[in-house]
């Protein structure tokens, strides 16, 4: 690599791969292997490949591990150089290769594998199988692919990568070249995507883990073995199948809920026709009674009428009439029915006498003059509701007291005298 390009790759690690400590807390993950390989070997040593701008090992340096770290780019490597970290510039695969046989604990290459042929590829994991020691760790890390962001944006934005390597496929070529086990740690999920209990699409497509590693261990006795397998036992990280899944459950519960309201809906609208049906039914039900008893009453009526239009009728009203009286006379007593008798026929009397008295002016005119020398004026005016006109030829003329009192004569005469007063007035 050239002085300009490697100008191109420091300051675009810079940019796009963090800040130096959170890298350092990224790498932390490993810790707990490295530690526990410190309790089984001797003066544990390691190598990391393509070791850049020496996060990695610098953390080795704090947990007491021997570190050595080789990179091609000379630019990267003046970090490492002024952390006084132990580096060479020189080829990874050239340097595994002259290393000798389980002579390290640990072999780590940090976003490397992404960066040369899948032949290279082998003949590292190849390698570092014949350098580790009984029991040691190879860890390599790399974009997820699952991610598809990764897979489909961020990945290329490093114009110096390959291609993606799905995590099934490293964990495939570390058994395959003879390590004991693999495990798959997925990395640097956002934590906000841990609480979620339903992830949204957004989160199905950015939320998977967007880094991996593989951690593979060579064979060592099963008490070596044994204290690591809480490590590889343990799930890291989120995948795409894990997210996914939840997505799909959410979906699918959205969908029952949803069809369920319709069902409810289906029901609510079948009962509700039902009830319009039953409803309509009873209206035509009452309806037709109606309709029965507005026929009935109009047959009564008619019968009714026939009844009092009938010869027998007339010519029995006056039986039933008696009968009527007899009846009255039964339930009110002879002398209340006697008294009820002569005030009907007292009233009649005096009606006729009233219009008598009051169709006749210098008449009327004499009585109340009469009733008035008597003392008797209000009460000839009570009994016999008489109005006192003195006669005048000249004067005008005054209504009656009540113009319903008048006969038919009276009647017409009364509003031919008042048309011409009004019109004289006028």
């Amino acid at each position: 690599m050239n002085n300009a390009e490697e100008g191109f790759y420091k300051a675009f690690e810079d940019k796009f791969r963090g800040d130096r400590e959170v890298i350092k807390s990224r790498l932390e993950v490993y810790l707990p292997f490295v530690n526990k390989l410190k309790e089984t070997q001797s003066e544990a040593k390691a190598l990391d490949l393509g070791c850049g701008r020496g996060e990695w090992l610098e953390l080795l340096r704090d947990n007491n591990v021997v570190a050595q770290g080789v990179d091609l780019d000379e630019g990267m490597l003046t970090d490492c150089q002024a952390l006084g970290l132990q580096v060479e510039t020189a080829d990874a695969l050239e340097v595994l290769k002259k290393t000798n046989n389980e002579s390290l604990s640990v072999i780590s290459a940090f976003h490397v594998v992404e960066h040369i042929s899948f032949d290279n590829l082998q003949i590292l994991i190849k390698e570092s199988l014949r350098v580790l020691r009984p029991g040691g760790l190879l860890i390599l890390e790399t974009p997820n692919p699952e991610n598809i962001t990764v897979a489909t944006t961020s990945f290329y934005l490093d114009p110096t990568h390959e291609k993606p390597i799905p995590p099934l496929l490293l964990w495939f070529l570390s058994e395959h070249q003879g390590f004991h086990r693999s495990k798959i740690l997925r990395l640097q999920e956002s934590k906000a995507y841990e609480n979620s209990k339903y992830p949204a699409l957004t989160q199905v497509i950015e939320g998977v883990s967007p880094d991996y590693s593989i951690i593979a261990q060579k064979k060592a006795d099963a008490e070596t073995l044994i204290q690591f397998d809480s490590f590889f036992n343990k799930d890291y990280g989120c995948s795409l199948n894990a997210l996914s899944t939840l997505y799909d459950e959410f979906i699918n519960n959205k969908i029952n809920f949803f069809e369920n309201e319709i069902l409810k809906a289906n029901k609510n609208a079948e009962e509700a026709s039902r009830m319009a049906n039953e409803a309509s039914k009873e209206a035509i039900e009452a309806n037709r009674v109606a309709s029965e008893a507005n026929k009935v009453a109009r047959q009564s009526e008619q019968e009714l009428r026939s009844i009092y239009n009938s010869r027998s009728w007339r010519i029995t009203f006056p039986l039933r009439w008696i009968g009527f009286q007899i009846r009255l006379v039964r339930d009110e007593g002879v002398k209340n029915r006697l008294k009820a008798l002569f005030k009907k026929i007292s009233s009649v009397v005096l009606n006729k006498i009233a219009i008598f008295i009051n169709e006749r002016p210098n008449f009327r005119y004499k009585v109340r003059k009469i009733a008035s020398k008597l003392g008797l004026e209000n009460k000839i005016k009570e009994i016999f509701k008489i109005s006192y006109v003195v006669p005048s030829s000249s004067a005008k003329a005054n209504l009656p007291v009540s113009y319903d009192q008048l006969s038919s004569g009276g009647k017409s005469v009364f509003l031919e005298i008042k048309s011409l007063i009004d019109k004289k007035e006028a």
